[in-house]
């Protein structure tokens, strides 16, 4: 598959695979097994570049929390240095009244932690703000 060049030195795949469906924004989520199942089938057929977020979550039909994060660590674990993994941090949800923005440092740290455990790895490639905080200047989110 063709790649692309992303600032100075990181290499993705031209086409990525956005995994938000599988947990969030479209309905219920898709079954564990399924969505791991779909996601390393894009990578056998030479994805190397993932998004996700710690947002991306829904309602599993037992009532546990589907992560998307878990979902994208589980499917790729055993490729982890042979794709690109995309995350992003800054935003809740919060029941009644939509998202939440946070991008204070404490909350980063604790978002990356996060990402980081639910993707089962030591590292991950790109880590974004999803929205920009308007109480937080850019440079100290940097």
């Amino acid at each position: 598959m063709e790649t692309r060049m992303l600032g100075k030195d990181l290499t993705v795949t031209a086409i990525g695979l956005g995994c938000m469906g599988f947990s969030h924004g479209y309905g219920k989520p898709t079954d564990v097994d399924e969505a791991v199942k779909t996601i390393r089938a894009a990578y056998d057929m030479g994805y190397r570049f993932f998004d996700t977020a710690e947002i991306y979550q829904g309602t599993n039909p037992d009532g546990s929390t589907n992560y998307n994060e878990e979902l994208v660590g589980k499917a790729l674990h055993d490729v982890r240095d042979q794709v690109v993994i995309a995350t992003k941090f800054g935003i809740t949800a919060h029941e009644g009244t939509g998202i939440k923005v946070d991008s204070s440092p404490e909350t980063i740290r604790k978002s990356v932690e996060g990402s980081l455990k639910r993707l089962n790895t030591d590292h991950i490639d790109l880590y974004y703000q999803h929205r920009i905080d308007p109480n937080v200047e850019p440079e100290t989110v940097a």
